[in-house]
């Protein structure tokens, strides 16, 4: 029996040069470390992944807006 296995490597990023700078308190950055170490993420890929997450949401949602408004 021949099985298949998925490659689970994460995608190639693109390099990046530069730096975005935010104040965190101790417990919110234990909270993003402690997720990140339970997925087995660095926690500037987790921190990364949750801003850009919202950055598309609210993007979606002010296009939503505008086509309700048109």
């Amino acid at each position: 029996m021949t099985t298949h296995l998925n490659s689970t490597l994460p995608e190639r990023q693109p390099k990046r040069g530069l730096m975005f700078s935010i104040r965190l308190t101790e417990a919110e950055q234990d909270e993003i470390e402690k997720l990140a170490k339970r997925l087995n993420l660095p926690s500037s890929f987790m921190a990364r992944h949750f801003i850009l997450e919202a950055v598309q949401h609210h993007k979606y949602q002010m296009m939503q807006e505008a086509t309700v408004e048109a």
